[in-house]
């Protein structure tokens, strides 16, 4: 009988401890600007824009040069984009399964909304029906992973081609989860034969969800009352600079300094000096990345969707600490593993405890760029997986004050990390181009050769 009323006890300080828990707030959606766009306004910020623009200039016509005298011909960046998009085509063709699967699976959700409706109160095998359901779901998420990672490498697409199906497979399974997360409670909350409406999204608020720049699912977007051409013709021409910068970068600087990794042997003093050498590449790398999907893609795709909330990210550049870093730099992704991940967690999964819920947003993060990277690449190679869980997740934990010195040192890290990565990635990725394998084992897929290549000596 005590053993009971203990038992009682506990149980009701767990549940008592479950209420006490303070619901997360929710992503709110307003009409707003994004940052850059607010800051270029002013023409002081601008000319930042236009030395970048200088820059990209400069290149275009090193290169043209370059070309001449060593080729005697003109590729200006074409070779490079056309090697990294071939076969295209197929890409595409993948891009619109992605789409109909999509699509299906909004019906899907749909039919196991509209029968869960029609039962009666009370009923028993409603438990199993949406077990089946959950399962189905889940078993949906497997599939599609295992569908890329079989279809790209039958496919043998290039990097910008393979990185496009990995990426954009990766945005619709959050999207799909977001939207199923999003409704599934106004059906489990519906009552049969009452009064109450079961009011679900249409197929065509669905498609736009499915494009907007946003993976948080909201019933209605604020809208804005028309479509700027000017601005759409701006970021058109932004992406389009974007685009040819890392080709100019990759075949200025990136690809002949690691293009010979593989022929011949290297010390490791070498490798070092290799990757020194293109740090502040990894780190244009970086800021082109954030500027062509963060900004111009999106600022794109919102202006044509009229979609009004274009905060994408905040002034992550005057972070101290890799927390705020984190928080700031990519908030499309950032809001998704907030509200899917880290507040469910925290109300749900583990009541209270924001550690294990922050540990698990890196976690989930740091398994999904290496996926996408090792398919892109066509081989394992966990360089970004160890530098999310342990660089990243320890010095988020790290507070520092706001002082100029600090945000020096957090651009010092963040280029030596971006340089060290670009590099590795790319030794490992001429070693075997310059030394293919014979077979397609497993292990080979998975051990990485920068460290049992007989061409390194260390």
């Amino acid at each position: 009988m005590g053993k009971e009323i203990d038992q009682t006890v506990k149980s009701d300080s767990k549940t008592s401890r479950q209420r006490r828990v303070r619901e997360l707030p929710t992503k709110k959606f307003q009409v707003r600007d994004s940052l850059l766009t607010i800051l270029c306004e002013n023409p002081h910020i601008k000319v930042v824009k236009h030395i970048f623009a200088a820059f990209l200039i400069g290149l275009f016509l090193n290169t043209v040069l370059q070309d001449f005298f060593d080729h005697g011909e003109f590729r200006v960046g074409f070779k490079v984009i056309k090697a990294g998009l071939g076969k295209f085509h197929w890409a595409l063709a993948v891009w619109i399964a992605l789409n109909i699967a999509a699509v299906l699976s909004y019906l899907c959700f749909n039919l196991w909304a509209t029968i869960r409706s029609n039962f009666p109160p009370k009923a028993q095998n409603v438990q199993v029906w949406d077990s089946c359901w959950l399962l189905a779901l889940l078993a949906y998420y497997v599939l599609q992973f295992r569908v890329i990672s079989i279809v790209v490498p039958f496919l043998k697409l290039p990097i910008g081609s393979a990185a496009i199906i990995c990426l954009e497979q990766t945005r619709f399974l959050m999207k799909i989860h977001a939207f199923v997360r999003g409704n599934a409670g106004k059906v489990l909350n519906y009552k049969p034969h009452s009064d109450q409406t079961l009011s679900l999204a249409s197929l065509r608020d669905f498609m736009y969800f499915l494009y907007a720049p946003t993976l948080v699912y909201c019933d209605q977007y604020p809208r804005r009352d028309a479509i700027r051409w000017g601005f759409v013709g701006t970021k058109v021409v932004d992406f389009i600079g974007v685009i040819f910068y890392y080709a100019f970068l990759l075949e200025r600087f990136l690809i002949p300094e690691h293009k010979d990794i593989g022929l011949r042997a290297f010390t490791l003093q070498e490798l070092i000096l290799k990757a020194v050498n293109n740090f502040a590449v990894g780190l244009m790398f970086l800021l082109l990345a954030f500027y062509v999907v963060l900004d111009t893609t999106q600022n794109l795709v919102g202006e044509l969707l009229k979609f009004g909330d274009r905060q994408f990210y905040e002034d992550w550049w005057t972070s101290t600490n890799y927390s705020d870093y984190f928080r700031t730099w990519n908030m499309v992704v950032g809001d998704w593993l907030y509200t899917y991940i880290y507040k469910d967690m925290y109300e749900h999964v583990v009541p209270g405890n924001k550690t294990i819920a922050k540990i698990t947003v890196f976690l989930v993060s740091a398994v999904v760029h290496e996926w996408v990277l090792t398919y892109m690449f066509g081989f394992f190679f966990p360089a970004l997986f160890v530098a999310f869980i342990i660089v990243g997740t320890v010095l988020s934990f790290i507070r520092s004050p706001k002082l100029d010195i600090v945000n020096i040192l957090f651009w010092y890290m963040l280029t030596l990390g971006s340089g060290l990565l670009s590099s590795a990635y790319a030794m490992e990725y001429f070693i075997r181009v310059n030394l293919p394998s014979e077979g397609t084992s497993l292990m080979d897929f998975l051990i990485p050769r920068l460290f049992t290549s007989d061409s390194i000596v260390y």
